[in-house]
Order: C-alpha cells, then sequence, then structure tokens
C-alpha cells in the first residue's frame, strides 16, 4: 500500500496554490490593467500571516488609480453618406440629365391629384396633367405642352430647385408662394384646388355612378374599383349635342366592365342650391342595372330609395324596380 503524504506535505502544496504571486497574476487579467495590490491570507496551520510580495512578479497600480479620456471612450458615430433631401440628377440615355429615385419618388408624391379634384378639372386640363405624369413617371425635368408646344418644367425641376422662383410656373409645388398677387390671381395651374366651378344640375356624360343592386355585373365593377359612367340620357329636351342632365327617377346608358346597359336613376347627389324640399340627396348616384328586355339585372336593391319614386309605379318597367326594394326615404 502505497504511503499517503504527510499533514506538512499537503500544507506545503496548499500554500502553492494559493501563493500570493500566483493569485496577483490572476488579478490582473481583469477589465482594467493594471490591477491594484491584493494582500492574500494564508491559514495554514491556523496561522495568519501576510503575503510577500516581489516586484518583478506583483503588479503596482499608481495611488491616482487609471486615467481614462473621455474623448478616447466616448463612441465615434458614422457622417451620414449624403446631406440634405437627396435630391440629385443622373445620367441617363445619351447623356440625358434626369432626377434619381429619391427625386422621383417626392414628385411622384406631390403630383398626385385626389379624384374628386381630378373630376373637376376640364378636358385641356386633363390632357395636361396625363402629358406631365408621363414626363414624371419617366423622371423627366420637362416636356413639351400638347397644346401650345411649349417646354414646361416639370414638379421634378421646382423641387430640385428648393424654392419657389416666382415666375408662376404651372406645376409649382409651393404654391406660387414668392410670387406676386397679381401673377398668383392670373395663374390657373392643375394642381390648384383653390377654383370654383358651377354647381352641376344633374347627372351627365362621363359622371360616375354606383351599382345599387345585387347584380353580379354590379359586383364584378365594384371588386374592381372601376365604377360604371353615364354615357347617355334618355330624355327629351336639350339642344342639339347637348345631352340633358338626369335626375332622380330618369333612364341612362352607362357604360361598365367593358358592356353598355341601360339603368334607373334611384338616388342623385344633388348640389345643395339645387335640392327639392321633401327629396333627399344621397351621398353618391345611384343605378340599378337593366337587361336588354328593361328588367332588372338583379333581385334585390340594397340601399334605400327615396319614396318620391313611388310616384312612377305606374311605369311597367320602374314598378320592377320598386319592387325589388325593401327600403324607402
Amino acid at each position: 500500500m502505497a504511503n499517503l503524504p504527510s499533514s506538512s506535505m499537503f500544507t506545503k502544496l496548499l500554500s502553492k496554490a494559493f501563493s500570493p504571486v500566483t493569485t496577483s497574476k490572476c488579478m490582473a487579467s481583469g477589465r482594467w490593467y493594471p490591477q491594484p495590490d491584493h494582500m492574500m491570507y494564508s491559514t495554514a496551520s491556523n496561522e495568519k500571516s501576510i503575503a510577500q510580495k516581489s516586484d518583478d512578479e506583483v503588479v503596482v497600480s499608481p495611488k491616482r488609480g487609471v486615467a481614462l479620456s473621455k474623448a478616447d471612450a466616448a463612441p465615434v458615430y458614422a457622417e451620414p453618406k449624403s446631406k440634405g433631401d437627396g435630391f440629385e440628377l443622373v445620367e441617363h440615355k445619351k447623356g440625358e440629365m434626369v432626377a434619381n429615385y429619391t427625386l422621383f419618388e417626392a414628385s411622384i408624391n406631390k403630383a398626385k391629384v385626389p379624384w374628386v379634384d381630378y373630376d373637376r378639372l376640364t378636358s385641356e386640363e386633363r390632357t395636361i396633367h396625363m402629358a406631365h405624369m408621363k414626363a414624371v413617371n419617366e423622371r423627366k425635368l420637362h416636356y413639351k405642352d400638347p397644346a401650345t408646344g411649349y417646354t414646361v418644367f416639370t414638379i421634378s425641376q421646382h423641387l430640385k430647385r428648393g424654392k419657389c422662383c416666382g415666375s408662376g410656373c404651372r406645376h409649382c409645388p409651393y404654391e406660387h408662394v414668392n410670387a406676386p398677387p397679381e401673377l398668383k390671381a392670373s395663374k390657373v395651374y392643375e394642381l390648384s384646388k383653390h377654383r370654383t366651378r358651377a354647381p352641376s344640375m344633374g347627372i351627365h356624360r362621363r359622371t360616375r355612378l354606383n351599382v345599387v343592386d345585387n347584380s353580379a355585373l354590379g359586383k364584378e365593377a365594384d371588386a374592381a374599383g372601376k365604377l360604371p359612367y353615364c354615357i347617355h340620357v334618355y330624355k327629351q329636351g336639350g339642344r342639339a349635342k347637348h345631352m340633358p342632365h338626369a335626375v332622380l327617377g330618369d333612364k341612362i346608358l352607362v357604360a361598365i366592365r367593358g358592356q353598355m346597359r341601360k339603368a334607373y336613376v334611384v338616388g342623385a347627389n344633388t348640389h345643395v342650391h339645387y335640392r327639392k324640399h321633401g327629396v333627399p340627396s344621397t351621398d353618391s348616384n345611384n343605378i340599378v342595372l337593366l337587361d336588354e328586355e328593361g328588367n332588372p339585372l338583379g333581385n334585390r336593391v340594397t340601399s334605400p330609395i327615396p319614396t318620391k319614386l313611388l310616384a312612377k309605379r305606374d311605369n311597367v318597367q320602374f314598378s320592377k324596380v320598386l319592387a325589388l326594394a325593401n327600403k324607402y326615404i
């Protein structure tokens, strides 16, 4: 049987394992270097002794502590690649300078015209608007006026300039803030939202309509987001080449999903100046589609209709429409 080590040998091994030299080197590998002095105590043989350190093996820290530079400790942020709004011009085909993507995106957002405002534009203004939008989609800085042939700056050119030039430009995105008052009053440009027109007396050509029956054709048009529009009014009166306006209860011809269908007007969005007492005005121009024989395409009217239409119950075709309605206002 092997001889077991004596108690004195265990004491020597423990003193070497927990020596102050070994401990000081372990402490020196911390977060900050160098480390301060550490005094280790040995309890071997129940005797308290202070460990002695040699200068060549123990790291001694200065009395003031570690001095750190705040400038070196502060994080360094990377500078942005570009300053400002990022509107730049890039070279295109044949050396032509066009708007970059940032300028193109801002131009598209500025050139948007809501449907309510677009519906009030004249035919000439719509032609100019489409020519301008085509040039903006191609990222061009100017286009040719379809009526006069003059070169007109697009909204991209004005955004690249960054301010209103005061010349009363047609597509000024800054609402002519630097233009003289007399020039601002005389200019009529397509992006203006301050123009007023005489109210319409009824449904006329190209008026958008809403189908209120449950026919498959009406549901398809509503799901596609392309509402039908009026192309003719079956009504006597009006001058030559001038279609009379349709009002509540009139029969019209509409274009819907590539087809031409007859319909009855069962709801009219009448202007406040032309409303009659006891006749309600709806938020939209509602119609009920008819087939080739004059019968309703659907079998139910989903929207309430004015009670004034009950006066047309003597009309055979219109009486079929009234039979499908279950709510009156």
